[in-house]
């Protein structure tokens, strides 16, 4: 009988984050470089390939997964466009060595998006292959990745561990879901 993981929604802070990657939105007080009419605050991007920015639209859809994923060769970043509210599950880092080291299915977190911050993942950081929109039928994210990775994955026609991209199916190997729930109602107005 499959067994379903219920992953309460949390507020997305830095504190909470910290594991998974960083929020890129709220900025420290000091920019690491200033001239007359500019701030610049850095933020490590790390990738063994070309990077590539793309648009990624993510479709409205409960959420509800099986299985997730992790890049080994990139940190990825996602930052909401027109005020997008999404859903993201994250889980903690494995032995990015071994793409059979996946994370016990509890120690999946789902965060809130609201739509004024973004992401920026650590490579091996594991997490649901898609956001789940709320509030509209779909979100747009500007998506900062690997080409190379990208590539991977698009070229690939079933869910399967790569070079650049381990994915652990949690039906197959403990035959287990996932699904958010909100009870802080976090999501408001949307029900998820």
């Amino acid at each position: 009988m499959t067994t379903t993981i219920e992953i309460s929604l949390e507020p997305l802070t830095h504190e909470a984050f910290a594991p998974y990657g960083m929020i890129v939105g709220e900025l420290p007080k000091t920019p690491d470089w200033e001239r007359p009419g500019l701030d610049a605050w850095k933020m490590r991007f790390d990738a063994e390939g070309r990077t590539e920015l793309r648009i990624m639209r993510y479709h409205r859809q409960p959420p509800e997964f099986f299985t997730m994923e992790r890049h080994v060769t990139v940190t990825e970043s996602r930052m909401p466009l027109g005020g997008a509210r999404a859903i993201t599950v994250v889980a903690p880092v494995t032995d990015n060595r071994d793409p059979d080291a996946y994370p016990a299915p509890g120690t999946a977190r789902a965060f809130l998006l609201d739509g004024t911050q973004g992401l920026m993942l650590w490579r091996g950081t594991w997490h649901a292959l898609d956001c789940f929109t709320l509030g509209q039928d779909s979100s747009d994210f500007a998506f900062i990745s690997e080409v190379e990775t990208e590539d991977e994955i698009e070229m690939s026609t079933e869910a399967m561990s790569r070079e650049r991209t381990q994915i652990v199916n949690y039906l197959e190997v403990m035959d287990t879901r996932f699904k958010v729930v909100d009870p802080k109602g976090l999501a408001l107005p949307d029900r998820i």
